[in-house]
């Protein structure tokens, strides 16, 4: 009986106990415990989007009083809490950091590479998307309320490559090959950000470029396929280093609901007290970094597009841009348009370039004029499935190389070219896919194309494939098929 007594004293102190902690519980404010993602009226609307528009899964910092009270708050003091969203990294009530990424698995296989009748078969660079790990920052400024700027934000983004089958880097030597900046972004001031970001034209003609970019032209980066025979399209809206502007000053703005307008101004990379141009090879050799040459690889481009133009039962989407660089004071540029039709499960996408490029020292060698265009398509069968087909045909007059048959990307310095190297020449390739969409995050797909060669047009393969003496013509033609999937998170 005595011990009977003693367990059930310790029973009512027990529950007298949970019952007094149930009623100071009561006396705390409820904190956020569902996974719903709800919008966090404590979080300035300015962080309710991340950069890529979608609303981040609750970001209030809810406290658990399991934890330690040392482990409650960060060495900034400020507290850490269990974050609804399970990629955000940092999080208060102002600002906002997350990791993002893409993975993608590509086997091929492409006949005719190095020497007529080769055959390769395996792992390649990924044929839809570069892998990518990256951060986006975000910070409400409350500045901007005093400046006439409501809204505004600190806005940033670091970004790397990888090649999925070694885990190399896609730029050895380099962290943050993709991106590098930072600026500021709202509604009144548009968004101007600043360090190494795509070209600008790159992310106005990426929805007619090919036939997998988005319908409309945002205020987001984008544009083109990976790594596969039409993807060099894309060198007409690069810049002289590449696909990517170092040195750059970017603006984008929305004017009420149909035009996007879009300035661009690239430094000579470098610039002053630079560690280094960062151009391929022979590019840009001096950078913009040479005393007396402000001007040297120096960029400016020029974007308007206009979306959602109603027209019969369907939208449209256009835009025209104007991209010049400055190499060894020779000018290169390209005025390029295009846009895309859709209706119901169906959209067609169409653009045009015209391109020329002076050469050799002050223009020695003459100048190359190339013209471009391109056509594509996408049927949507079912609702997680889509096909795609296209063309792409660039065709070079007068166009330089320096040295071996490779002609030389454009945009980029041609000074090394002379007239004894310039040769006329094309080049087509038609393409295909089939994509299956499992979810948001995941993609399955079957894809080829096929490249021909003409004239003395002589740039190797999407691979980098060249003859068996060092030219930069592997072949006259190439087929490659490739499977993969990507997965992104």
């Amino acid at each position: 009986m005595a011990d009977l007594k003693a367990q059930i004293k310790a029973l009512s102190d027990r529950l007298s106990q949970i019952e007094a902690e149930r009623a100071a519980a009561a006396k705390v404010p409820a904190v956020q415990t569902t996974t719903g993602a709800p919008k966090q009226t404590s979080v300035p609307a300015t962080l309710q989007k991340d950069q890529q528009g979608n609303t981040p899964g609750g970001t209030t910092a809810v406290v658990d009083t399991s934890v330690p009270a040392t482990l409650q708050k960060d060495t900034g003091g400020n507290a850490i809490g269990i974050l609804n969203n399970p990629v955000m990294l940092y999080d208060d009530k102002n600002t906002s950091v997350r990791l993002y990424g893409l993975i993608e698995a590509t086997l091929g296989v492409a006949n005719n590479q190095n020497n007529k009748g080769d055959l390769a078969v395996g792992y390649q660079t990924s044929w839809f998307s570069g892998n990518r790990l990256g951060f986006d920052a975000f910070h409400a400024l409350s500045l901007g309320d005093q400046i006439g700027l409501p809204g505004l934000k600190v806005i940033s983004k670091l970004e790397t490559e990888f090649e999925s089958p070694t885990g190399n880097a896609d730029t050895p030597g380099v962290i943050f090959n993709r991106d590098a900046w930072v600026g500021f972004e709202s509604d009144d001031l548009g968004k101007i950000t600043f360090g190494r970001q795509n070209s600008l034209t790159r992310d106005f003609t990426q929805n007619w470029g090919d036939a997998y970019g988005t319908p409309e032209v945002t205020t987001k980066e984008g544009g083109y396929s990976n790594v596969n025979n039409f993807k060099q399209l894309i060198f007409y809206s690069a810049s002289s280093t590449g696909t990517r502007n170092n040195s750059a000053i970017e603006w984008k703005k929305h004017l009420g609901d149909h035009w996007l307008v879009g300035l661009g101004y690239a430094f000579g990379s470098g610039g002053v007290g630079g560690s280094g141009n960062g151009g391929p090879g022979q590019f840009n050799a001096g950078g913009g970094g040479t005393p007396g040459q402000f001007s040297l690889g120096s960029n400016e481009a020029v974007s308007i597009a206009y979306n959602n133009l109603a027209i019969g039962p369907g939208k449209a989407n256009f835009n025209v841009s104007y991209n010049r660089a400055n190499n060894h004071e020779n000018v290169n540029q390209a005025e390029l348009v295009g846009g895309n039709y859709s209706i119901g499960p169906f959209r067609l996408n169409a653009g045009y370039i015209h391109y020329t490029g002076e050469q050799g020292e002050h223009n020695s060698a003459g100048t190359r004029t190339d013209n471009a265009w391109t056509v594509s398509g996408s049927y949507w069968p079912a609702a997680k499935v889509e096909t795609d087909i296209g063309y792409v045909r660039m065709d070079g007059t007068h166009a330089g190389n320096c040295g071996g048959n490779t002609l030389l990307p454009f945009l980029q310095d041609a000074s090394c070219v002379t007239r004894a190297t310039v040769a006329n020449g094309g080049r087509g390739t038609v393409f295909g896919s089939v994509i299956f969409h499992a979810d948001k995050q995941t993609d399955f797909y079957l894809a080829s194309d096929y490249l021909k060669v003409d004239g003395g047009w002589s740039v190797g393969d999407a691979q980098g494939n060249v003859d068996g003496i060092g030219h930069g013509r592997a072949h006259d033609d190439e087929v490659e098929v490739a499977t993969g999937f990507r997965f992104k998170f």
